[in-house]
């Protein structure tokens, strides 16, 4: 490989609160000690793409750090990835630029549902989505996933009767999902749509992590399918997760129809959401390019082989732990069912006594007992370490 995805970062010298003990017994509620290992948080480890750095020195260069807006090569970086990556023909006015997926995500539902509304989300799932909408005083609306022929799929049956029901105004799409890492298939992703458009459900699809997709699957962005999925839904994505710079504040909102698009961002505006941030808008630019994509493709690959490498721990060195392999995302998701032991115990094993920080599965709601998720976007070295802490606390 070109790129070296085994050197290892100090990042407790930084403010990154994924190593810091305070910072994460806040999170959990308890005292972590100072050698835990932090597998939590879906940020990587690895160094960020050289071609990403050198835009960042080149603009602490400029001096000056005021306010600031997306130029046109903003707009020409990310018409060109979606072209590059998914064959997704963008046009430039059809972006806004936002500063997380969440934060889209909570624009979304101000602007286009009402206190007491049901919104749709598929539980076990990336618990901000249900966080989100019961802050906003919405109803969490569970079409939870089911496991069939040894993999994670939609209940689509249920779907269709949750959709009917009028007080169901939006559904959450997470592709590829988190935590379960399913790429969803076109056919699956076209049901889901048409479910939506036959009920006037407002569909917003977090494809965030997109770009992190296995040999063997294909992502697609749902408002590529079909023209008339463009003109009523949102598209929701950001170049954090793949090239782990989610401190730069920098996400995308991909809404072609207009009115759609002027309602989202005068509710944007309405919650003070609208302030760009400058290395934000550079780490875009230079993200999205063939240099990027050239890292992006390396760091994929390297996360892959993690994947089989935990695959394969498991099935030799923990028995009664399983997990149904990702698709995509640099997520595992274990299980742990087969331990019978519980989920406080479970917590107190993994998080307190192994001190290696993973995410409960009750977290993301119904389905997540007796999981973790587990983040191996991290050097081998680090990934080694922490599954050889967990087996000797679980089987002790």
């Amino acid at each position: 490989m070109k790129y070296d995805f085994n050197r290892i970062v100090d990042r407790k010298q930084t403010n990154d609160m994924k190593w810091h003990a305070k910072a994460v017994g806040s999170y959990l509620h308890r005292e972590i000690p100072d050698d835990m290992i932090p597998m939590w948080l879906a940020d990587t480890e690895f160094p960020c793409a050289p071609i990403i750095v050198e835009a960042m020195k080149k603009r602490v260069e400029k001096e000056i750090f005021g306010y600031c807006t997306p130029m046109e090569s903003f707009y020409q970086a990310v018409c060109y990835w979606q072209k590059l990556r998914f064959d997704w023909e963008v046009k430039p006015e059809w972006i806004t630029y936002t500063p997380t997926v969440v934060a889209a995500i909570n624009i979304a539902i101000r602007a286009f549902t009402k206190e007491g509304d049901g919104v749709i989300i598929q539980q076990p799932v990336y618990d901000p989505f249900a966080t989100i909408v019961k802050n906003d005083k919405r109803k969490v609306v569970n079409n939870g996933l089911v496991i069939r022929d040894g993999h994670f799929e939609m209940n689509l049956e249920e779907l269709e009767e949750l959709a009917a029901k009028s007080e169901n105004t939006m559904m959450i799409l997470c592709s590829p999902h988190n935590p379960t890492g399913r790429v969803w298939k076109k056919e699956e992703l076209i049901q889901v749509a048409e479910i939506c458009l036959r009920h006037h459900v407002m569909l917003v699809s977090d494809e965030i992590h997109g770009d992190i997709v296995y040999q063997g699957h294909k992502h697609y962005p749902l408002l590529s399918l079909d023209q008339r999925y463009a003109e009523h839904f949102i598209h929701l994505t950001a170049p954090g997760k793949t090239f782990n710079i989610a401190g730069l504040k920098s996400s995308v909102s991909v809404i072609p129809n207009q009115k759609i698009r002027e309602t989202f961002m005068d509710t944007q505006i309405a919650m003070s959401l609208d302030v760009k941030n400058t290395f934000g808008i550079e780490s875009v630019i230079a993200a999205y390019t063939p240099e990027g994509a050239e890292w992006a493709d390396q760091e994929v690959a390297y996360m892959q082989a993690n994947v089989d490498y935990v695959e394969e721990y498991l099935k030799e060195e923990m028995p009664g732990v399983t997990m149904i392999r990702p698709e995509g995302t640099f997520l595992c998701w274990l299980d742990l069912s087969g331990l019978h032991l519980g989920d406080p115990e479970l917590f107190q094993r993994i998080v307190m006594d192994a001190a290696v920080i993973c995410v409960p599965g009750p977290w993301f709601g119904p389905g997540g007992e007796e999981h973790f998720r587990l983040n191996i976007g991290c050097p081998r070295s680090i990934l080694t370490e922490a599954l050889e802490r967990i087996k000797r606390e679980l089987y002790r």
